[in-house]
């Protein structure tokens, strides 16, 4: 008798327990955050990374001997395809910049070191081969420093364009922002020390959003066509543009896509283009593949995230990438046809979830790409800091996890994919993205008053 009556009441003290234990644990994991995530611990991580990156560049600048470094990998690593490429243009053929065959006979010219099944092919646009037909007249540890030099003042000047036109975020925390965005490992491992042409994304679109602002969109558009050097880049901002009704953009785009026609043709004539297609082809159906070699641990996509977990089942992988993708598109496609064109904030975060959905909802995003989610964050972070209520001056602290997970899991995604086949870097993305869809709905809600907190008055 004594256990069926106190049955009941230690089942409610063990949930009790259970509330207040998980109370407790959120209760210290917000205080960790508000701990960490302050001005000046802020600047002192991001100063240490820094450094300790600059002394590594340097010593692996000094010591690289026909790219091959004192620490092993090569100088600029992924910089060795468009440096290639921009050589065949100049000394073989413009038209054989595709040619797979040419190129590893030049590559293994250039890094006779490299192992013997590394492979570099140039994906990129014919167009964008023209500016390393000059530097690939230098010395390889040259023409790479130049890369990295104009790629730093790229995402530098990207960077002060989108800042000056954020209106909540402020000004003070601009040397945190800065610092931040400098040191993102996506940027500064994988874009800068890699090699990649990320940075040139990220102008385009910061050239973009700001030329908007200040109603040039046809210049805007004009940019964003410099985004074909990689077209996965445009695969949501295209749609976006015709559901949100940016005629002017879209005029400005497809001029901008006729001179680069114009000017790849004149470059590397049919040849060169049928390379190109075949490449993207080819590219595609590799991305596409289980078997196909490419390093899904290096990608953050959502094709990329199943292929590995799901490589022995081809159809349940198909199902859930596809279904995922169309899931997607559809309630983004739903999002842009809603948004009220005359609301700042609103379009703010049009564009945020835009580029954040880009990098997930894909077929291919290296993680160097995801070098564009600081313009994501930067629109995001200054709707949350316009709409806070009651002169709060900090965001959210659900959203400050996003931010601190956003930051320091691209630091470990890749030696956890490689062990487990998952890519965690892939989830925060995606809780970045359905983070976003929320407080766009909040925005839209009756209740969603924009009251600008003081913090940006």
């Amino acid at each position: 008798m004594v256990k069926l009556i106190g049955a009941p009441v230690l089942r409610q003290r063990l949930k009790k327990l259970k509330h207040n234990i998980f109370q407790q644990a959120f209760i210290w994991l917000q205080s960790f955050i508000e701990r960490r995530l302050n001005r000046a611990y802020i600047q002192f991580t991001c100063l240490l990374v820094l450094a300790v990156f600059l002394v590594v560049f340097l010593i692996s600048f000094a010591t690289s001997v026909r790219g091959h470094t004192i620490f092993g990998p090569y100088l600029g690593a992924d910089f060795g395809a468009v440096y290639v490429a921009g050589k065949i243009f100049t000394t073989q053929s413009p038209g054989r910049i595709y040619d797979s065959t040419l190129q590893d006979r030049l590559y293994r010219e250039e890094f006779p070191k490299a192992p013997s099944d590394s492979h570099l092919p140039y994906v990129n646009a014919p167009f964008f081969v023209l500016p390393f037909t000059l530097l690939s007249r230098l010395p390889y540890s040259w023409a790479y420093l130049c890369w990295v030099i104009l790629s730093l003042s790229l995402f530098l000047v990207g960077f002060k364009l989108i800042w000056k036109s954020l209106d909540g975020i402020p000004r003070a925390a601009g040397f945190a922002a800065l610092l931040l965005a400098v040191s993102f490992m996506p940027f500064l491992m994988e874009c800068l020390a890699g090699g990649q042409t990320s940075a040139v994304g990220f102008f385009c679109f910061a050239v973009a959003i700001t030329s908007e602002r200040h109603r040039r969109q046809i210049l805007g558009g004009l940019a964003l066509s410099l985004c074909l050097y990689k077209p996965t880049l445009l695969l949501l901002t295209m749609p976006m543009l015709v559901v949100t009704r940016r005629s002017n953009m879209l005029l400005g785009f497809i001029i901008g896509s006729l001179v680069l026609t114009l000017v790849s043709f004149a470059a590397v004539g049919w040849q060169g283009i049928s390379g190109f297609i075949n490449t993207l082809i080819s590219f595609t159906d590799a991305s596409t593949s289980s078997a196909s070699g490419l390093r899904s641990w290096k990608y953050a996509d959502i094709n990329s995230f199943f292929r590995p977990l799901l490589q022995d089942y081809s159809t349940l992988r198909w199902m859930l990438t596809g279904g995922t993708l169309l899931i997607g598109l559809a309630v983004l496609i739903k999002t842009w046809w809603l948004s009220d064109r005359t609301n700042r904030l609103q379009q703010d975060m049009v564009w945020a979830l835009t580029i954040s959905g880009t990098l997930v909802l894909n077929l291919y995003v290296g993680i160097y790409d995801v070098t564009l989610v600081v313009l994501s964050v930067l629109l995001t972070s200054s709707v949350l800091y316009q709409r806070a209520v009651g002169g709060q001056t900090s965001l959210p602290s659900s959203y400050k996890l996003i931010l601190l997970l956003l930051y320091l899991v691209p630091w470990i995604s890749q030696p956890v994919a490689r062990l487990t086949g998952v890519q965690i870097l892939t989830l925060v993305l995606a809780s970045l993205v359905a983070y976003q869809l929320v407080q766009y709905r909040q925005l839209r809600s009756p209740g969603g008053v924009n009251k600008l907190s003081a913090a940006t008055r």
